[in-house]
């Protein structure tokens, strides 16, 4: 008799509910019993995500509603994710629907139901920041110069011009402008510059239209004009009961408008959020918005939305309490409206026994800097066997973030940089293969390659030098070079790489023959990729030619499998070659037979980050190094916050802009930023970046003694 097998659904665990203090069992209750939109304060810690889980819980069991009946909006993937998972443990099962997403994905979603029937197996398909970017730098190529304002007709081939129109079109879109708006806004206000951006956006709409493409802007203001039509909204509002918004100080006014289509007039909103964490505005979040919040959106009565502010936090003790709070107290950080009411924000009750310990340390040089951070990242691991994963180290901008991997990583420390921090042409990894490419691509083209990048490609991994063994390279190069007059080793380096069959008549013994061997491979492995260039094959056939011409693949293999500190860091890399490979693979399905120098220049010239690369390995054996902006709903024992400089942090510098993006507003130019409205966010973000340790916090600068040297930020005083 056969085997039977019968398959068994598991019994997912219930989670035992947690205790919800006062403040967080009055938002549950609010809805429960009162409805209508409610405005929740919560700082650091606070236990936001465990109210709205709670909250949306209560109302699936208590309340009768199905999982499809309620919508949780989130600024990111992974905290969505978080939700999701942790809403299904309480109610100890899966749902048949996603009850969290960004607003990104639920305006996707709502597009694709909102498709006609003939349309539905042709999804759309959204495009990234640098394909954006593309996208607009080869529509602008094709436009007809005249259509322009004089003084920008000889800057329309520049990718500096296509990255202020990219932020001209997204500003304009985040105020619920479309191509015709613009057009007349411009026309209205004597902004010719604005007004051809208008028709170059009505021409790059129909390009999207044909490609079956579409931008993260354009798809919440095409979800929010389907929303328009009153039979679609009335149709989304029976369906979603209940709306919920993590973050919300990170919206901006089109998301708002998104939210008055489903859920207002006094309908069932909870919105949470601080506007002491109001960051983002340069993505176009406006802190006010949050602040008129209660005004905006009225409940059935005409009154304003109830706020109730969550009183405790949970992640921090009074020590770093007292330091953090001194940071946004009485200090402007939310503009002009910093005022009384925010102070059980400002002040919350700390239920964590350990008090904390904070310091504010100053080096003499950035390199002592980052000398010492290293130091106490090893102290702290070896010493006090704290985990590396429990720690982090922030920073200000991107810009900082390679020197100081370089300099931890120099000490033995193993660092992860989010995938999603710095372009991909800035990963080391990626850079090594880029440049292969564009050797190759030299070669292809008869020309000499440069002295510099051959050396580079010798030295990194597809070569494998030393600079002892580079050296070794040059005096036998020099020894056989019949040249009349001496030459540089260098340059007989870069001619040898473009000649294979020279290298392969040198016989040397010992370790000048290893140099000679190694040089050897990588020039036959550049001309077999010169040779699939000149035969028309595609910069992603090339780049794998490339990359697996040599040992680098197994040998990362092998550090990634292998438990020491360089696991991190090859992950990392297998991580970055993978992006680059789906980014060379879209850059061809994008414009069919692109040249492999058009790529070359576009990932080159790429400088917006694309999809987040995907964190493959164990993040977990290595310190977090990121911006302050990316350490955003994070948090570790330990935290530094580096690089605290004055003029740095805050960087209150008004960015002059030449289409100035943000003083479009529906009524006309909006007033310039000013230095103060700067210098508030600056200080907000100095504040979330302190806020994300649980137990140590270390803030780091540099002071000289130099008159004009540098000193540490206003924000340290």
């Amino acid at each position: 008799m056969p085997p039977e097998y019968r398959l068994r659904r598991p019994t997912a665990e219930r989670v035992t509910p947690p205790t919800l203090d006062p403040s967080q069992r009055a938002v549950v209750e609010h809805v429960a019993t009162q409805g209508g939109p409610l405005h929740v304060l919560a700082g650091p810690g606070a236990g936001k995500t465990t109210t709205l889980v709670e909250l949306v819980v209560d109302r699936i069991e208590a309340g009768g509603l199905s999982p499809d009946q309620v919508l949780v909006l989130t600024f990111s993937r992974k905290a969505a994710q978080e939700v999701r998972a942790r809403i299904a443990r309480r109610l100890a099962r899966t749902t048949a629907t996603t009850p969290a997403m960004t607003f990104h994905s639920f305006a996707y979603a709502l597009l694709r139901s909102e498709q006609d029937a003939q349309d539905f197996t042709d999804p759309i398909r959204l495009l990234s920041a640098p394909e954006q970017d593309a996208v607009i730098a080869e529509v602008l190529a094709g436009v007809d110069p005249e259509q322009w304002p004089a003084p920008l007709r000889s800057a329309l081939r520049t990718r500096g011009l296509a990255t202020e129109l990219q932020r001209l079109l997204a500003a304009a879109r985040a105020q619920g402008l479309d191509a015709l708006d613009l057009e007349e806004l411009g026309a209205r206000t004597g902004r010719d510059d604005w007004a051809a951006a208008g028709r170059f956006f009505d021409e790059l709409t129909s390009v999207a239209a044909l490609a079956n493409t579409i931008d993260h802007t354009d798809l919440i203001f095409q979800a929010v004009a389907r929303l328009d039509d009153p039979a679609v909204r009335q149709r989304w509002r029976e369906r979603l009961r209940l709306v919920v918004v993590d973050e919300y100080q990170d919206t901006d006014p089109l998301q708002v408008q998104l939210l008055q289509a489903l859920a207002g007039d006094g309908r069932d909103l909870v919105v949470v959020g601080d506007p002491y964490q109001s960051i983002y505005g340069f993505r176009g979040a406006e802190v006010r918005g949050i602040i008129d919040f209660p005004g905006a959106f009225r409940d059935r009565q005409g009154e304003p939305a109830r706020t109730i502010t969550l009183e405790r936090t949970n992640r921090y003790g009074p020590v770093v309490a007292a330091a953090v709070r001194s940071v946004v107290e009485n200090r402007g950080a939310l503009g002009a409206v910093d005022g009384p009411q925010f102070e059980q924000l400002r002040s919350p009750r700390s239920t964590v026994e350990d008090p904390g310990a904070v310091q504010v340390r100053t080096f003499v040089s950035p390199t002592a800097e980052s000398e010492n951070i290293a130091l106490l990242l090893r102290e702290q691991h070896l010493r006090h066997q704290r985990p590396w994963s429990d720690m982090a180290v922030l920073v200000r901008s991107s810009a900082h973030l390679s020197r100081l991997q370089r300099a931890l990583q120099a000490a033995g420390v193993p660092v992860d940089v989010a995938g999603d921090e710095l372009p991909l042409a800035v990963e080391p990894a990626v850079r090594t293969l880029i440049a292969a490419l564009h050797a190759a691509d030299t070669l292809h083209e008869g020309g000499p390659l440069d002295p510099a990048e051959a050396e580079a490609l010798l030295t990194g991994p597809l070569g494998g030098l030393d600079a002892g063994s580079l050296r070794r390279l040059g005096r036998v190069l020099r020894r056989h070079d019949h040249d009349t007059w001496p030459r540089p080793s260098r340059v007989l380096v870069a001619e040898a790489l473009a000649q294979p069959g020279l290298l392969r008549t040198l016989a040397e013994d010992g370790p000048a023959g290893e140099a000679v061997a190694a040089a050897g491979r990588v020039a036959v492995l550049l001309a077999r990729a010169a040779e699939q260039i000149g035969a028309g094959e595609s910069a992603e056939q090339v780049l794998w030619t490339l990359w697996s011409g040599t040992s680098w693949p197994r040998r990362l293999q092998e550090e990634a499998e292998a438990d020491g500190e360089g696991s991190a860091r090859a992950h990392h890399d297998l991580d970055a070659l993978c992006a680059l490979f789906a980014e060379a693979a879209r850059a061809e399905e994008r414009q069919a037979r692109r040249s492999v120098t058009e790529v070359v220049l576009a990932l080159q010239s790429q400088e917006i980050p694309a999809d987040s690369i995907a964190q493959a390995g164990d993040a977990g054996s290595a310190v977090q190094l990121m911006t302050a902006h990316r350490s955003k709903g994070l948090e570790w024992p330990l935290v530094v916050v580096a690089g605290v400089q004055d003029g740095e942090w805050p960087d209150a510098r008004v960015r002059s802009s030449l289409l100035q993006p943000d003083r479009i507003t529906p009524q006309g130019i909006g007033p310039a930023p000013s230095p103060r409205s700067a210098v508030a966010e600056e200080r907000r973000l100095f504040y979330v970046a302190c806020t994300r340790t649980r137990s140590r916090l270390l803030v780091t600068a540099v002071r000289t003694t130099a008159d004009d040297g540098d000193q540490p930020s206003r924000f340290l005083a």
